[in-house]
C-alpha cells in the first residue's frame, strides 16, 4: 500500500513538474515570441531583407524549407489526435509527444497526396498546437516510417495574411 501511494505520489510530482515548467511565464514568452513568424516576414527573408525577431533563421529560408520538404501544400485542419508515447506513458498518466493532424489539402506546389493527408508535428519539434479549421500552409518532410511530419514550428504558416508568401511560393515552384 505504502509502496503504491510513494509511487503515485511520484507521479503526481512528476507531473505537476512537466506543467510548471510547460506553464512557466518566461519559458511561454520566449517561446511566444520565437514559435511563429508572418507570411511577410518570411517572404523578406527569402528575399534577403533581416526581420526582427524572425523564428526562421537565415539557413532556413522559405527556399531552403521548400527544398527540403517532400510536400508543401496549404491545408485546412480538420482533426487533431493525440500522439501517445506508450513507452513514457505510466498507469494513471500518460505521456503526449505530438498531435497527428488530419487534414484537407487545398493547394499543392510540392508533392503528392490526395485530398486528405495527415501529418505528425512532435512537441520536441514545437509546443504550440495547431488550431482545428484553421488553414496552414505546411512544409512536410517523411519520418523514419516514412510517415509526413513538420521538423519545427516553422513548417505549418498560419494562412493569416499569406498573399506574399503564396507568390513566392508559386515562384519557388516554378523554378524547379
Amino acid at each position: 500500500m505504502i509502496f503504491k501511494t510513494t509511487q503515485r505520489l511520484r507521479s503526481v510530482l512528476a507531473a505537476m513538474l512537466l506543467l510548471w515548467l510547460w506553464h512557466s511565464p518566461a519559458l511561454a514568452e520566449e517561446g511566444a515570441a520565437a514559435s511563429r513568424m508572418t507570411s511577410s516576414e518570411i517572404a523578406g527573408l527569402d528575399s534577403g531583407a533581416s526581420s526582427q525577431g524572425a523564428a526562421i533563421t537565415a539557413t532556413h529560408s522559405l527556399t531552403s524549407l521548400f527544398e527540403q520538404a517532400v510536400l508543401v501544400a496549404q491545408v485546412q485542419v480538420s482533426g487533431i489526435h493525440r500522439d501517445i508515447d506508450n513507452a513514457l506513458s505510466e498507469p494513471g498518466m500518460v505521456a503526449v509527444s505530438g498531435y497527428v493532424y488530419s487534414a484537407v489539402s487545398r493547394r499543392m506546389w510540392k508533392g503528392e497526396a490526395g485530398k486528405l493527408l495527415a501529418f505528425r508535428l512532435g512537441l520536441d519539434a514545437c509546443l504550440e498546437k495547431l488550431k482545428q479549421g484553421e488553414r496552414y500552409i505546411i512544409f512536410a518532410t517523411p519520418d523514419s516510417y516514412g510517415r509526413l511530419q513538420l521538423n519545427s514550428c516553422e513548417a505549418a504558416i498560419p494562412d493569416v495574411d499569406a498573399a506574399a508568401l503564396l507568390a513566392q511560393l508559386d515562384r519557388i515552384a516554378k523554378q524547379g
